[in-house]
């Protein structure tokens, strides 16, 4: 079988980051074959004007819609995340993993509203830590994103 199209409906499937390991255990391929693969399924996508994109992070890989598409499939989307919770996300993905009680010194009381939605969305994972909670990003926020880096995600919410 081919392996780049195997390696596209493990990410297909995925619906989440895959980790480069993962990906060469499934394929049986050496770690450091993954990245050609992934080079080659992006150059495939491009070829057929697939709406779907291939992310590299360097560790893991995703496949996420084209932003050009989202507007065709909204209905089927997620509904929007509030300017305010954003802020409050962004506040978690730059200072994490960060306790709630400091976010709340920061945002606000309104801030454990801000977390209880981030957490029923998968973007944010909340452990127990002393009195308070532990608050850290998570994969799905990611994904969500569609991005791999800090930064291009403070960029996309506007962190000032």
């Amino acid at each position: 079988m081919d392996r780049v199209a195997m390696l596209e409906a493990i990410l297909f499937v995925a619906g989440a980051p895959v980790d480069y390991r993962d990906i060469a255990k499934m394929l049986k391929v050496r770690g450091d074959e993954v990245p050609a693969l992934a080079s080659e399924l992006k150059t495939r996508l491009e070829g057929r004007a697939a709406p779907l994109e291939v992310l590299d992070s360097g560790e893991t890989l995703y496949m996420v819609l084209k932003e050009e598409y989202s507007e065709f499939v909204y209905p089927l989307m997620r509904p929007e995340i509030s300017r305010a919770v954003l802020r409050t996300l962004s506040v978690i993905a730059y200072r994490q993993p960060m306790l709630q009680s400091d976010l709340v010194g920061v945002r606000g009381s309104g801030a454990y509203a801000h977390v209880e939605e981030l957490v029923e969305r998968g973007l944010v994972a909340r452990q127990r830590s002393g009195r308070s909670y532990e608050l850290q990003t998570t994969p799905e926020f990611s994904r969500y994103f569609k991005t791999a880096t800090l930064s291009s995600v403070q960029e996309r919410l506007d962190v000032r």
